[in-house]
């Protein structure tokens, strides 16, 4: 747990320092006055997440990330945000009858972005990425965005929870791989499997801070499922499950184990803040007769609240 605080701290404050003075001309933009304040805070948030994948790449492999990798990641993490926002104006609007299905560049014209800064970013990507690299990453990008553009979590026809939860892994997992794709070296098999559980978790714990969100865009996730019927405790259940899963796959990645205590440690962050918000649901349902799903107040777990902090501070000593 030291170690992974001391890497989440150093790490993140050399990210803080970077994003302020370098971030945005790494991006080779041709207008960078045209991204707003707005953009700027979501980029940011995005490279953030970025940085704390980063992190538990490079316990594993038992080395900081290099310039080029974090030049490669400022600009997977802009793409990300970018394409995501792309989706959500377009998914509404696409009327030109096509299956999108690994074709990016395609969409990115049709989508009507008139920037075109997904494909720049896209192409940015490409130019940087390590020849061996690319064939990777682009299998893995097609993936993501396959997932992404079907919309299928919006769909009155998605019934079966196990159609969910697939969709969970494939948007989780693969989001996960396709940041790793952009460091050195290849993961190899057993890290792959590992990183599409940890990708699942990830997923897992969007999804519960996301409930009240998902519930307002009419997106159906495992959280929303679970926590629509009133089964908190299950899905608790469902989530401590998955953070096993993910140790155990992570043992299996070949890597020295204090490496692999180390990157469980970094990911233990992440689920510690989750189990508070799990809690706060649990009291939710003790307290009302039934949920206060449309209340935003209520539902939205703010961990800028000390009491939520102490909270996940408990679950970082205890775990």
């Amino acid at each position: 747990m030291v170690r992974a605080t001391a890497w989440l701290f150093l790490t993140f404050a050399r990210a803080h320092a970077y994003f302020s003075t370098r971030a945005i001309p790494d991006l080779q933009l041709p207008h960078p006055e045209s991204l707003s304040s707005g953009e700027k805070r979501r980029l940011k948030h995005y490279f953030y997440g970025g940085t704390y994948l980063s992190i538990i790449f490079s316990a594993l492999r038992g080395r900081t990330r290099t310039w080029e990798e974090k030049h490669r990641l400022t600009n997977l993490a802009a793409l990300a945000y970018f394409f995501d926002d792309l989706v959500d104006s377009f998914r509404h609007r696409d009327d030109t009858g096509i299956l999108w299905r690994d074709n990016p560049e395609e969409y990115g014209l049709a989508a009507d972005d008139h920037r075109r800064l997904a494909l720049h970013f896209l192409h940015n990507i490409y130019l940087e990425l390590p020849k061996n690299h690319l064939e990777a990453f682009k299998n893995t990008m097609h993936r993501v965005f396959n997932v992404e553009t079907a919309g299928r979590q919006q769909s009155p026809d998605l019934a079966r929870p196990e159609e969910i939860e697939h969709i969970t892994r494939e948007k989780g997992g693969n989001s996960v791989l396709l940041f790793r794709m952009v460091h050195e070296p290849l993961p190899s098999l057993a890290e792959e499997q590992a990183l599409l559980e940890f990708g699942q978790l990830i997923q897992y714990c969007d999804d519960i801070f996301d409930v009240w969100f998902d519930l307002q865009s009419q997106t159906r996730t495992v959280a929303t499922d679970m926590v629509v019927q009133g089964q908190i405790r299950e899905l608790r259940a469902l989530f401590e499950q998955q953070v096993a899963r993910v140790r155990s796959a992570f043992l299996k990645i070949g890597q020295p184990r204090y490496r692999v205590e180390t990157a469980l440690r970094v990911v233990h962050y992440i689920t510690a803040i989750t189990l508070v918000c799990l809690d706060h649901y649990a009291r939710l349902q003790r307290q009302y007769p039934e949920m206060p799903l449309h209340d935003r107040k209520k539902m939205i777990v703010d961990m800028e609240r000390w009491k939520n902090r102490w909270g996940a501070a408990w679950y970082l000593v205890v775990g």
